[in-house]
């Protein structure tokens, strides 16, 4: 396992991509927040998987949140 930054993966690829704690991210860096999902999400070949500290994903990613199962 590696663990990276978000703005130190960019030209990489990975199995499987992990945000934990994402509605954090949310609110410590909501200027940033849309950009850190892209380029993660960009860069997972086969699976992402999010964690929340709360009970639900922020709110700007509601259009995709069907796309997501909870308790895996």
């Amino acid at each position: 396992m590696r663990i990276f930054e978000v703005q130190h993966i960019k030209g990489l690829e990975f199995e499987a991509i992990f945000f934990v704690d994402i509605d954090e991210l949310a609110r410590q860096e909501p200027e940033l927040f849309e950009r850190y999902i892209y380029v993660g999400a960009t860069r997972a070949a086969t699976f992402l998987g999010l964690t929340c500290s709360g009970n639900a994903l922020p709110g700007s990613m509601e259009p995709v949140s069907q796309l997501f199962h909870e308790n895996w």
